[in-house]
């Protein structure tokens, strides 16, 4: 094209201008010949370069050497992200990020705040455990009420107290009847002073005050809470029906005292007529004796039938709320779930529940060591489950290298199949051996993909990159003299190459006979010896140096 032919001009023209005039100063060192001779003189067998043409084109001299030549094919190769070593971030809760703690590039540990979300979902979350907490408080209390039963407690007493009578008639009064009457009498005015009737009740009364100041604090203390929101009007009603029971439940132990002191005034009434009849008749005492035994156990009858069903309405009672506080339970188990679900951990969640501060901020953290390369996320923005790539972390510290081989090609690769790589921005290169081939072709680039993973704690290798495998073909390597590409000229056709003389800069033209290229080297059959000196960059200004000086011998000037 007319492009090169002016290219070779200008290089023509300035390696002549290097010598500076004709004959042997101009550099062409043809020893004994000058211009203007006949056409059938030969071309020259020698050539000499100025050191400062030597210089500006970049010729280099090197030793010829034997080199092991590995066939090889090319496949496009890329750096990527070891897939096995990068994590996807997203969110748990619905929200606005609020704080963005890293930007693209970043480093992080595992742990590490990437960013903050304000999450009105969280926020509920956590208001919804402190309403369950407090219906687990509520419910241990009603626990507690109702297993003090004041029926149960009374028809035990009146149980005792039948009991008692039954021995107090059953006594014997063989000696004496008289004695055993006045004894009786005696017994039953000192059963009536001391009756238990009355500590019962007065038992029952101590008992049932403490749980109207507990209804009373639960009430008072429920009408602010229901005043600030934070209970509900249906909770605060219980509340206050339950301070109403225990109240009626004082009043009942009222009467009941009343009732007591005034039987204890009967039956000491009744021990003395009891002594009275003792004196007046063995007789009517011994028939009094059956009659009280009779009636004992008839109250012994009556009192367990009492103490049965206030047993048994115990039991209801304290199934029930103890079934009020596992559904209570449960429910606090449930929003701790839901909390955890939310992203909160054990440890956060035992925290709030001790001090229950609202505080709807979700912090996504780093799943692992890495690098953030990509970031799909700003502060401000809205954000939702559903976005699962906010961010990615990658360990470059090691990368893949991805390779797609055309199927043709592919049958040559095997699992420790060691191939060099070439980063063509700059020549640099690496070996690296395949660790992975799919065993299936790709339906669009219709191509097979294997790869390598190479260490990048340097970070030398960035994804992305595009880079040039060299794949050994699979057949056997070679051992031979060899020479780079670039020292190879064909002149009329045929290769040369250009030897180094002992004279200074002087080059002649060694036809040579070479093999297909090896990545980059070709295989010398013929022509060079080892540790010949030739030239193996810039060798095309030899070419054209021969080429003029050979057209000055074929023209008379």
């Amino acid at each position: 094209m007319k492009t090169n032919a002016l290219l070779s001009l200008t290089l023509i023209s300035l390696l002549a201008g290097c010598g500076g005039g004709g004959g042997h100063q101009h550099g062409h060192g043809h020893h004994g010949h000058g211009h203007g001779h006949g056409a059938d003189e030969p071309p020259p067998e020698e050539v000499q370069i100025s050191a400062k043409a030597m210089q500006q084109f970049g010729i280099r001299v090197e030793a010829v050497g034997r080199r092991t030549l590995q066939p090889t094919f090319t496949v496009p190769a890329r750096v990527a992200v070891n897939e096995e070593a990068t994590a996807h971030v997203g969110t748990l809760v619905n929200g606005r990020v609020a704080e963005m703690r890293v930007h693209l590039g970043d480093r992080v540990k595992a742990g590490e705040v990437l960013f903050v979300i304000e999450s009105q979902e969280l926020g509920a979350a956590q208001n919804a455990l402190l309403k369950a907490l407090a219906a687990v408080v509520s419910a241990q209390e009603a626990e507690k009420l109702a297993q003090i039963n004041p029926l149960t407690a009374q028809a035990q007493a009146k149980l005792k107290s039948a009991e008692a009578m039954i021995v107090l008639a059953q006594n014997p009064a063989t000696i004496n009847a008289a004695k055993a009457d006045l004894a009786a009498a005696q017994a039953a005015a000192v059963l009536a002073k001391n009756t238990a009737a009355i500590a019962q009740t007065e038992g029952e009364l101590a008992a049932a005050k403490p749980p109207v100041a507990a209804a009373l604090q639960l009430v008072e203390s429920g009408r602010k809470l229901a005043a600030d929101g934070a209970l509900a009007q249906s909770e605060l009603q219980r509340r206050e029906t339950a301070l109403k029971t225990a109240q009626a439940k004082v009043q009942a132990a009222d009467a009941a005292l009343a009732r007591a002191k005034a039987k204890q005034d009967r039956d000491l009434k009744a021990a003395d007529a009891a002594i009275a009849a003792a004196h007046a008749s063995l007789a009517q005492a011994e028939a009094q004796q059956a009659r009280d035994l009779a009636a004992a156990r008839a109250k012994q009858a009556a009192a367990s039938v009492e103490l049965q069903a206030a047993a048994a309405k115990e039991a209801k009672e304290t199934a029930e709320a103890r079934n009020g506080l596992t559904t209570a339970e449960a429910g606090v188990k449930q929003c701790r779930n839901q909390l955890q679900l939310l992203g909160m951990t054990a440890e956060e969640i035992d925290a709030f529940a001790a001090k229950p501060e609202l505080s709807p901020r979700y912090t996504v953290r780093a799943p692992r060591d890495g690098t953030v390369v990509e970031r799909e996320v700003t502060q401000g923005e809205s954000v939702t489950v559903d976005q699962p790539h906010l961010l990615m972390l990658a360990d470059l510290t090691k990368v893949w290298v991805v390779m797609d081989t055309p199927p043709a090609r592919a049958g040559a690769l095997r699992t420790g199949l060691a191939l060099t790589l070439r980063n063509p921005a700059n020549g640099a290169e690496t070996t690296a051996k395949l660790n992975y081939i799919s065993p299936t072709v790709d339906p669009e680039t219709r191509t097979v993909r294997a790869r390598v993973e190479l260490d990048n704690a340097d970070g030398r290798w960035r994804p992305g990159q595009f880079l040039t495998a060299l794949v050994p073909t699979g057949k056997p390597a070679q051992d031979s003299l060899a020479v780079p590409s670039s020292a190879v000229q064909y002149v009329d056709g045929k290769a040369v190459t250009y030897e180094l003389l002992p004279k200074e800069n002087t080059f002649r033209q060694v036809p040579v006979t070479i093999g297909a290229f090896v990545d980059g080297w070709a295989p010398v059959t013929s022509g060079l010896k080892e540790n010949m000196k030739i030239v193996t960059h810039s060798s095309f200004v030899l070419k054209a140096e021969f080429g003029k000086a050979g057209a000055g011998h074929d023209h008379s000037h």
